[in-house]
């Protein structure tokens, strides 16, 4: 009887520290991390799978994805290594945000204009009628968008950086001076992109823009409304044979960087803060890139100077033209925001803050 009661107190005291053990090692709900939760000293090495669109060799790829990983190791002392996997080989663009917040991918970089019905507020700096100088402009005015409104959109990944690149420009295979000659083109858009081609008469088609060379030399497609750059990193300039400028009021395009929340949550918060300050230098790489810093080119440029020397015709819309066109978008920004308050999301006021920001920037860097 005596061994048969030790047996039973043996058996309860074992369960019981099964039962400690269990909830020890695990994070409880809230933000009360668990008490062996990694430090610095004790978290085990990772590493990370980061999904792109872009091929490698591209200048996003050399100057910034590339970047990022290499100084991501570097600040972690080897405790995040990066495996970027470039050119669509893990996930595709328009799958890469929701590959990110499932697992699939831990980190992603992609375009925000691939996702418009799951990233509206992301997407409302597309809208035709916004007029951002240059790509730093555009991408200030990201950055601070989101900081200010923090869209609930983004609430399962964690943010990393964002940048935008404008303008853009029409590239196309027959010549664009005058809203007649773009009438019924056929050209590539992503975004509310698509909105405003058609807000000008032109029919719009949604590409990626590993789509786009081989539809452009197919005839798929009359155009594309892409940066510059472009014609130069994607080769399209060798598959058209025109390209107007002076659109600015045309385009904006913003990618992104982002992580796995579980994944950024595991993290020590001194890894974290180590990883945000790469993502601010890559910030700072990615705003002046497009545009040419200190007297260089930048790769719009670069982009265009690559059409010329492969035979394209360089075309500057006239301030007449121009104001053509802005008149035809005037309604856009109204109807978008209508689109965001649809989603239960403050229309106005998002489109207000953009406006107010294009107009604080514009004026910052370029005078």
């Amino acid at each position: 009887m005596k061994l048969r009661k030790n047996i039973i107190l043996l058996v309860a005291l074992v369960f019981g520290l099964v039962l400690l053990a269990g909830c020890g090692g695990t994070k409880v709900s809230g933000d009360t991390p668990a008490k062996d939760t990694p430090t610095k000293e004790t978290m085990k090495p990772v590493t990370l799978k980061f999904a792109d669109f872009i091929p490698p060799g591209h200048p996003i790829n050399v100057n910034m994805t590339g970047v990022w990983a290499k100084r991501v190791e570097e600040v972690t002392n080897g405790l995040v290594k990066v495996d970027i996997y470039p050119a669509g080989t893990l996930l595709k663009s328009g799958d890469i945000y929701e590959g990110v917040a499932s697992g699939v991918a831990d980190v992603g970089h992609d375009v925000s204009g691939y996702n418009i019905g799951r990233l509206p507020v992301f997407n409302a700096m597309y809208v035709g009628g916004l007029q951002f100088k240059g790509a730093k402009a555009s991408s200030y005015v990201a950055r601070d968008l989101l900081k200010e409104l923090k869209p609930k959109e983004l609430e399962d990944t964690h943010l990393l950086y964002t940048y935008g690149i404008a303008p853009g420009v029409l590239m196309t295979i027959k010549p664009v001076k005058t809203l007649e000659d773009l009438k019924g083109m056929q050209i590539r858009a992503s975004g509310a992109n698509v909105d405003t081609l058609k807000a000008l008469g032109a029919v719009p088609v949604g590409l990626t823009i590993a789509e786009t060379y081989d539809s452009m030399s197919k005839g798929v497609v009359d155009g594309a409304l892409l940066p510059a750059e472009t014609l130069r990193a994607f080769k399209l300039g060798e598959v058209t044979k025109y390209v107007t400028s002076g659109v600015d009021m045309l385009y904006n395009t913003v990618h992104y960087a982002t992580m796995n929340k579980k994944v950024w949550d595991s993290f020590p918060k001194e890894i974290q803060d180590a990883i945000t300050k790469v993502n601010e230098e890559v910030f700072a790489t990615a705003s002046t890139m497009w545009d040419g810093k200190d007297g260089a080119k930048g790769e719009n440029q670069l982009g265009l100077d690559f059409a010329v020397t492969k035979g394209n015709q360089l075309i500057t819309l006239s301030a007449e033209e121009s104001a053509r066109w802005n008149e035809k978008l005037k309604p856009l920004q109204g109807q978008y925001a209508e689109v965001l308050n649809k989603k239960s999301i403050d229309g106005k006021a998002v489109m207000g803050k953009i406006s107010e920001l294009t107009k604080k920037y514009n004026s910052e860097f370029y005078k």
